[in-house]
């Protein structure tokens, strides 16, 4: 299974609201598995942002641990959680084009 579908199907357990219709784009893990970037998306505006980015570091641990059950390893990579701000780039450079064409 891929960290990727994991994290996303833990957080959808999860009993807090934050997590709400968050989308978890792509997870990086390093070469050496020490540390993984878990990419994240979510609608509601920079306050959502805020509190999406709290609750990942709120449930860190859980997240963890929980991989490492799912998966049966001992040494589970850190997690450090990144709002993946593709979608909002690319709204911003369609208006910047929209402009232009108008």
């Amino acid at each position: 299974m891929q960290l990727r579908e994991l994290i996303a199907r833990v957080i959808l357990h999860l009993s807090d609201p934050r997590f709400r219709l968050v989308t978890i784009t792509s997870v990086v893990v390093s070469p050496d598995l020490r540390a993984s970037k878990v990419y994240w998306t979510v609608t509601g505006g920079r306050q959502r942002v805020e509190e999406v980015q709290e609750a990942f570091e709120s449930a860190a641990g859980l997240l963890r641990s929980t991989i490492g059950k799912e998966l049966g390893i001992r040494s589970v990579p850190e997690l450090r959680f990144y709002y993946d701000d593709t979608l909002d780039e690319q709204e911003r450079i369609n208006a910047l084009f929209e402009r232009i064409k108008a």
